[in-house]
């Protein structure tokens, strides 16, 4: 059970290192699609940009799933370990359950810091969105007079 316990924790890792690199890949997306006059080429920057967020999603949504099931488990061996060795106080038992939360602690701050970062990246593809059709917009009223 004690496996299972540490293999949740690795896989929240994992998650967290993973969603980091998307993040950072993305920043420096970002940095070289300011030269983007072509609106073709502004049409696949936002093509590839968007590659990978669904990761970011992803993470957002099973985050707090990962963090009840390690509390579970934990509190699971919380009570298996006081049942074998009795129960001598209060403490003991709220130190166990303390121990155990924060699975849950650490799966709903996993899922705000990936929620932030896929609705951030979400709107700049947007703006870069409406961007492209203003420009496009501009070029043929210009063709047209």
């Amino acid at each position: 059970m004690v496996e299972i316990k540490s293999a949740v924790f690795l896989l929240m890792f994992m998650v967290f290192v993973y969603g980091n690199f998307i993040i950072f890949q993305k920043f420096f997306m970002m940095k070289k699609s300011n030269g983007n006059t072509n609106p073709v080429d502004a049409l696949h920057w936002a093509k590839d940009f968007k590659k990978g967020l669904w990761f970011l999603d992803f993470a957002a949504t099973t985050s707090p799933l990962l963090g009840l099931l390690g509390t579970v488990i934990g509190l699971i061996i919380a009570f298996q370990e006081l049942g074998k060795k009795g129960v001598s106080g209060a403490g003991e038992i709220s130190a166990a359950i303390g121990l155990a939360l924060v699975a849950t602690a650490i799966g709903i701050a996993l899922s705000l810091w990936f929620y932030l970062w896929f609705k951030f990246f979400n709107s700049k593809i947007q703006e870069k969105k409406e961007d492209i059709k203003s420009r496009i917009l501009m070029e043929v009223l210009n063709e047209q007079t």
